[in-house]
């Protein structure tokens, strides 16, 4: 991995913490090099106590190996995914070089990223930002109490009722952060019908404003879960 310029969008005021779990140490002293010092990061080789350390330190974002040495990141998906504490936190998905790959599984289970082997410093650096950014803008909006329980009465019908299937998955993938062009990538179509899929969403759900489809995909899928 490259090691990139830091993104002036980071606030380096408050250093936020990253969990990295994985069993392969040169990864480790990688990714360790490339975050610091603009993150704290937090690190151990296998799944319970990555499990352990997320509760005890509540980190920004948990960043995992597919496959780890007591389990697979798809099982610590799962677990977080069905803890009411732990279930808000950003988490990434990873693969190393010559490992198998399946981004498919690891987005259906609830990843908000996946990046496949071999990726840049960059796109990890990137990712990990874009992810914490949105999770603290959502968290950090003075009206966000009183949001989620408003999308907790929307009921399921209201989405059934509106949107198509495939609305409706694109509306869970932007829930877990993905852009149009990572949507795009995903489903294997153009960024513009992503684009589209995004504009008759927010019509169709009667949503106003450049953030407001984002943290009604947010909320809607906290209050689903």
């Amino acid at each position: 991995m490259n090691a990139p310029n830091i993104d002036p969008g980071v606030n380096n005021d408050v250093t936020q913490q990253v969990l990295l779990v994985t069993g392969d140490a040169g990864m480790t002293r990688k990714i360790r090099q490339l975050l610091t010092p603009q993150y704290t990061l937090l690190s151990t080789n296998n799944i319970i106590e990555g499990i352990e350390m997320a509760h005890q330190h509540h980190p920004d974002l948990i960043l995992c190996d597919a496959l780890v040495q007591d389990a697979t990141g798809y099982q610590f998906l799962i677990t977080l995914r069905n803890d009411s504490v732990l279930k808000p936190t950003p988490f990434i998905l990873f693969s190393r070089p010559n490992t198998p790959a399946n981004m498919r599984k690891g987005m259906n289970l609830g990843a908000d990223d996946y990046l496949a082997a071999p990726f840049t410093g960059e796109e990890l650096l990137k990712s990990i930002h874009s992810r914490i950014s949105r999770f603290h803008h959502i968290r950090d909006t003075p009206n966000y109490t009183r949001e989620k329980i408003t999308l907790q009465e929307v009921s399921t019908i209201a989405i059934n009722d509106r949107l198509s299937k495939t609305e409706a998955k694109i509306l869970s993938m932007i829930a877990r952060g993905m852009s149009s062009r990572d949507i795009a990538s995903f489903k294997c179509i153009s960024v513009r019908t992503v684009d589209n899929h995004r504009h008759n969403i927010t019509k169709k759900l009667q949503l106003s404003g450049p953030n407001a489809l984002v943290k009604f995909a947010i909320g809607y899928a906290g209050a689903m879960r």
